[in-house]
């Protein structure tokens, strides 16, 4: 009777794990763009801990004065550059803004000197708008009475809330979430725990530095050759940054059609620059940036960045390459640490202890 109980009850529970992960899938599919919201939330939470951690090995502060300084000092960084710059680059991106068609009509009249190119013309977009993306936030799914730019500042507040809760208390959320697991793996799990937010740490500073790299750059090129709305411009490219592979290519187009209402010449100028100083950056300075902190396999970063593209658009796009760094450092630990390299210290010891086994040829 005993049996038949403890029998019923190891299947009742191994069904209720099946429905939850079950219910867990479905809820990520379902809901992708929350859990984003999430993940981006908890990347913010791991910029203000490694600055409060920095602030407090310099300064010899507590945690929490650390926290509250580094919190201020982001925001402060912000405001104090949108005060600086914001209006320069309001004004240029109003004129971008009134530009860009104009170079989109001489782009069509330079492919239809060409017969190849006629075809090509034929597929640009008439209007700037129709190729913009219609993401829908998350607030404005709720309400469905909120502007989208309303719904995008509410998504916005929910990433900075978040990350204020994750950053103040870390130990709270990684000692609970630890608890979901058998005691004898707890410790394990908090291990991975703190190796994902170490990746998440240096990724973070590697992008931050290669981001400024670009777009001090960029504004100082535009400027040299004279390029009307260089601000903008280098703005841009600073914040497509963040995306790789990708971003920074997708951030030199704006820049090559503005040179294009300017002529040929100053068109070819824009290549050069930015050209030049994508491939000093690619081959240069990501290399030395990436080697001392996070190096994301190339190509399965770019088909992880189509993938979650495809499933989520822009927000998918931009959190690609965080997500795998994460993702890359749970089947290390997990799998080729716990059960691959247990598997062959096995074979090792089996090895230096009976010596190698006869495979039966002679």
């Amino acid at each position: 009777m005993t049996d038949n109980y403890s029998f019923a009850k190891r299947i009742a529970i191994a069904a209720f794990v099946v429905v939850l992960v079950a219910g867990g899938f479905y809820l990520l599919v379902k809901q992708f763009y929350f859990f984003l919201l999430v993940f981006a939330g908890i990347l913010l939470a791991v910029l203000f801990c490694g600055m409060a951690d920095w602030i407090t090995s310099k300064l010899h502060l507590k945690r929490g004065w650390s926290l509250l300084l580094s919190v201020l000092v982001f925001f402060g960084l912000l405001v104090g550059a949108f005060l600086w710059i914001g209006p320069t680059v309001a004004e240029q991106g109003q004129e971008m803004r009134k530009t860009l068609p104009q170079s989109l009509q001489e782009v069509e009249q330079w492919l239809g000197q060409f017969s190849w190119g006629e075809k090509v013309a034929e597929q640009l977009p008439e209007n700037l708008n129709k190729v913009m993306p219609k993401q829908s936030s998350l607030f404005s799914k709720v309400t469905g009475a909120l502007t989208t730019t309303l719904g995008i500042l509410a998504d916005l507040l929910i990433v900075i809330i978040t990350a204020l809760f994750f950053a103040s208390n870390p130990n709270l959320y990684t000692k609970g979430f630890s608890k979901l697991f058998p005691p004898r793996h707890r410790k394990r799990v908090l291990n991975v725990l703190h190796e994902c937010y170490h990746t998440l740490k240096l990724w973070l500073l590697a992008m931050l530095s290669a981001m400024a790299i670009i777009g001090i750059s960029s504004a100082i090129g535009y400027s040299l050759i004279g390029l009307p709305m260089a601000f903008a411009l280098a703005l841009i490219a600073f914040l497509f940054a963040f995306i790789p592979n990708i971003g920074p290519w997708l951030a030199g187009i704006p820049a090559v059609l503005i040179g294009l209402t300017q002529g040929p010449q100053m068109a070819l100028y824009v290549i050069l620059v930015y050209g030049g100083i994508q491939m000093v950056e690619t081959y240069l300075i990501t290399p030395i940036i990436f080697q001392k902190t996070v190096d994301l396999p190339p190509a399965l970063l770019l088909f992880f960045q189509v993938l979650l593209g495809l499933v989520q658009g822009g927000l998918g796009l931009m959190l690609a390459a965080p997500i795998l760094a994460v993702l890359m450092v749970v089947v290390k630990e997990l799998y080729v640490k716990d059960v691959l390299k247990d598997e062959s210290d096995t074979d090792t010891e089996r090895y230096n202890a009976n010596g190698p086994a006869k495979s039966g040829i002679s």
